[in-house]
This record gives C-alpha cells, structure tokens and sequence, in this order.
C-alpha cells in the first residue's frame, strides 16, 4: 500500500487544503515552492530525471529490496506448507497483516513527524534484526513454527511503523510535474522485480532452505540502508506535524481527509479499489484453472500475462500523459471490470485477455493515480492519508476474499467473477462523475 500534471498557462494555481469546488480547474493544483503548507526547495533544483543519480540509486535500491522480498515470501510459503498444517501455513502467510493493520495509523503520524530517512532506517533495522534473530534459531536446529510466525509478526510490525513514511520520500526527492514519470518508473521496477523474484526464490528456497530465503532478504535489506545513508537526500522540505498528543494528530489528519472533497474521494478510491480486484487475482484465477482441470502451469501462464500487461500499461502510462490523469484512470478502470469477469469464463483464451486486459489498465491507472494522490494530498498531510488508504487495503481484502470465495462455490466461478467485475466497473464509474474527480486537471 502506493499524477503529473503538464502545466498550462490557464491552469489556476491553489492551495490543496482549500480547492475551490465551485472551480473543478483548481481542485488538487497545489503550489510547488514554498508555500504555507507546500514544499519547500532545499539547495539548487533537482536535475533532469536522466541525470538524477539520487532517485535512480533509490529506484535501483526499491527494485533490489522488492525483490528480495518476493524471494522471502516464496521461502515462507513453501517452508510453511511443509512444515506446518495447511491452517497454520496459510496463518503464517497472512498474519503479518495483523500487526500492520493495527499499527499503520500510528505510523502515518510518526511520518508526518518525523525525519523520513530515520523513520524507514529504523524500519529497515527492525526487520534486518528479526532476520537475523531468525537465522540464529533457524541455523541452531530450531525449525518451527514459531520461528516463521516471529518473523511474519515482525515484519508487519515494522511494516505498518514505517510504510507510511516510505510513500512521502518521493515527493521530498522530485518536482510536482515529475511525480507520475517517476511513480511510472517504481511501479515498472516493483513489477520487474516480483517477475524476477519469482522463479530466483523458488531457486533458492530448493538450494538454500529458509535461510537462504533470510539471507537473501537481509542483505536486500542492508543494500536499501546503504543507499538512504549514503545517496538519499531530500530536496524537498515538508512542513511536519506538530508534538501534540497522538491521537489529535490523527484526529486532526482524519479531519483533514473528511474536510477535504478531493483527498476524501481519492483515499475512498484507491481503497476501494482492490477490493474487487484482489480476490479474483488471488482466488478467481486459480479456482478457473483448477475447476476446469487446465494444469497448474495456466497459473504460470495469467500471472506471466498479469505482470508483462502491468508492464506495458506502466509504461504507457508515463508516455501518454496530460491533463485530467485521475478522470482518465477510473475510466480505464471501468473497462479493468470486463476484464475481471473474462477471468472466469471457461476458456483459456480468455483467461489470458482478461488477465492481459486487467494487466494494462493496472498499470495505466496506477502510474496516474498514484502521483495525482501525491500532488492532491497536503504534504504535512501525507503520511496520515497514505496510512488511512493502506489500512483501507489491509481490512477490505481479507473480508472480500472469502466473499468471493463462497459466491463461487454456491453459484459458479464465472458468476463470482462476472459479479465482482460488474461492481468494479460501476464503483469506478462513480469516482468518474464525481466532480472532484472529473474537474481535477
């Protein structure tokens, strides 16, 4: 749980904490110096993306560490469906959850007052720490399940203390205009990476058990520090929240989204949507194939053709660019809902254009959206909003899987997809008629 505007002469520039509604033009323009509650230029102007060597090494640094990530989450899985009852194994996949649901509103506060490097530094050492506590056992003879559990619980503790500051470092490092290139570039690199994590994992958790999995992990997550150490600087200060207690910080940051059309409309959004996606990727996909006998290999083949889509519709996203990115996103997400219910359908060819289908518009739509959010959302505003968003994430998804589930064992496979489709597209159509959404330029 994570868009550029080309500027225009007429565009009117205002404040993101006071869109004027009456003026679609000015909702979620913002200014990009030094304003009361906007950025402020640290030093000189950041150079041209090309020769930026600050967000390329950051970038470099995110693909390594999503994809010793990818390598972690595979030796997890696999040592905990061997080791331990289906139940406890699919715990132990998915427990990590609960920590960072309880914990991720807390972060959102420690983001909008803290130092951001700090912040994921400490992260990062919490989880190189349980790492290494784990290897130590793990090493000693000490393969249980308790050890896996341990980790799962730290991960998502620490998870949830920093995830939110992690989501506002982007908007320290570039300009407002480069927000949805550079967005583009992570969320190519975060998809590379999961590509390539995959079958590295499945190699390494078959040579090297769950500690080669740990290993690899730690020192991804070693090569990260290095990088924030010794590459990352801000160029952008964002005014922090102040000292008072905690819970009116949050108060004042769930204030701030409900007072706020555009930001409240963009976090019931991005919430929102996975939760139709999600299950049918998850869930839907695999029930297709299994109930009609096609081999696991198909599950190789959607998920190959999900990635290389998600791909492409990246990248597409950060050339086709312009003005009013959020309308144009939720109405590509409209057409993500046919997609959805071609997954279901018992043929593989369309198994294959729906997955390719929800593919491009995941990517197309993610790369707009998540800089949009970015350049919408009040910077000292930002970590509270980007936790609510992913704490949004963390409680529909587990609730809406099993929905799916049962819908499709009492109907069928295709009439759980075509229903999860359907409320796809008319939820983002929605989001499209909203004027918050259809005047943000």
């Amino acid at each position: 749980m994570r868009g550029r505007e080309v500027s225009e002469p007429d565009v009117d520039e205002a404040d993101v904490n006071e869109p004027d509604v009456d003026d679609p033009r000015a909702i979620g323009s913002e200014p990009t110096g030094s304003g009361a509650d906007g950025p402020e230029l640290i030093g000189n102007e950041p150079p041209a993306l090309g020769r930026d060597r600050v967000i390329q090494g950051y970038l470099l640094a995110s693909v390594v560490s999503n994809c010793g990530d990818t390598v972690f989450t595979i030796g997890l899985a696999w040592t905990a469906v061997h080791l331990l009852s289906p139940v406890l194994a699919g715990l132990v996949v998915g427990v990590d959850m609960l920590p960072q649901a309880a914990l991720t509103l807390a972060g959102g506060v420690i983001a909008d007052r803290f130092d951001t490097r700090r912040v994921m530094l400490l992260g990062l050492a919490l989880r190189v720490g349980v790492l290494a506590a784990a290897l130590v056992a793990w090493c000693g003879g000490f393969h249980s399940g308790v050890v896996l559990f341990a980790v799962a619980i730290g991960f998502g503790t620490a998870s949830g203390l920093s995830a939110p500051a992690s989501a506002t470092l982007v908007r320290q490092l570039v300009q407002a205009d480069d927000l949805v290139t550079v967005g583009g570039w992570f969320q190519v690199g975060s998809r590379l990476s999961r590509l390539m994590g995959a079958p590295l994992g499945a190699g390494i958790v078959a040579a090297g058990g769950m500690a080669g999995s740990m290993t690899v992990d730690a020192v991804s997550f070693v090569g990260v520090a290095i990088v924030l150490i010794f590459v990352v600087r801000p160029r952008f200060r964002l005014q922090k929240a102040g000292h008072e207690p905690w819970r009116k910080t949050l108060g004042e940051g769930l204030r701030y989204i409900w007072s706020t059309p555009v930001t409240r409309t963009f976090v019931l959004g991005l919430a929102a949507l996975n939760v139709f996606v999600s299950p049918v990727e998850a869930l839907g996909v695999a029930l297709r194939v299994s109930h009609s006998g096609w081999g696991s290999s198909w599950l190789g083949i959607a998920e190959a053709t999900l990635a290389c889509g998600a791909i492409g519709g990246s990248i597409l996203g950060i050339r086709w660019q312009g003005q009013f990115l959020a309308r144009r996103a939720f109405w590509t997400l409209v057409t993500q809902g046919v997609g959805l219910g071609l997954v279901g359908v018992d043929l593989r060819a369309t198994l294959v254009i729906g997955m390719l289908l929800i593919g491009v518009t995941s990517g197309l739509a993610s790369v707009w959206l998540s800089g949009c959010f970015l350049r919408v959302v009040a910077p000292s505003h930002l970590g509270r909003v980007s936790s609510v968003s992913q704490l949004g994430d963390l409680l529909l998804i587990p609730v809406m899987t099993p929905v799916f589930g049962a819908l499709a064992g009492h109907a069928s496979v295709t009439t759980a997809t075509l229903v999860f489709g359907a409320c796809m597209s008319v939820l983002c159509l929605t989001f499209v008629l909203r004027p918050e959404i259809s005047g943000l330029r």
